[in-house]
């Protein structure tokens, strides 16, 4: 019998984050001069920032470092050197341009298409997509039930 652990107690952010090189981002970071002024908080920095607090359910830039330090011995898997402060996640989301952004997602999209389920085709099924509203990662809630904090009400929907 098969024991693959491949998987097993391995954090969903981690996961998505194998798929994401980081070679990949630097480079683009590279190519947009994103990180001209950064000496710390790098693309790559970012990207997985907002990734987690998407992820982890946080509404507001205050919540951030409050969930950072409630997970700060359970994220040491997610390659961040440190936690960003508020203001520095607000100076980044202020002026690095949205254009890395995008050519990360461009670039994800291009090589992970064949495997999408809707992408089977070597064509895209739409030309020049482009993305406007970044919380695509919502799309997901069904899968990711169990990721996040609870609503208001105390209570997690259920599959149907």
């Amino acid at each position: 019998m098969n024991k693959s652990t491949h998987f097993s107690g391995t954090p969903i952010i981690k996961q998505i984050l194998k798929y994401i090189p980081q070679v990949d981002i630097n480079r683009t970071a590279e190519k947009y001069t994103s990180d001209r002024y950064y000496k710390k908080f790098k693309a790559y920095d970012h990207l997985v920032t907002i990734l987690f607090a998407r992820m982890s359910g946080v509404s507001s830039l205050r919540e951030l470092p409050t969930v950072f330090l409630a997970f700060e011995g359970r994220i040491n898997h997610l390659n961040l050197k440190y936690f960003p402060k508020r203001s520095t996640l607000s100076d980044a989301n202020k002026k690095k341009t949205s254009e890395v952004f995008g050519a990360i997602y461009a670039r994800l999209y291009k090589r992970y298409a064949p495997f999408l389920s809707d992408s089977s085709s070597l064509k895209p099924p739409v030309e020049n997509l482009q993305i406007v509203d970044s919380s695509t990662i919502s799309l997901f809630s069904d899968i990711l039930k169990g990721v996040g904090r609870n609503p208001l009400t105390g209570k997690k929907t259920r599959w149907h």
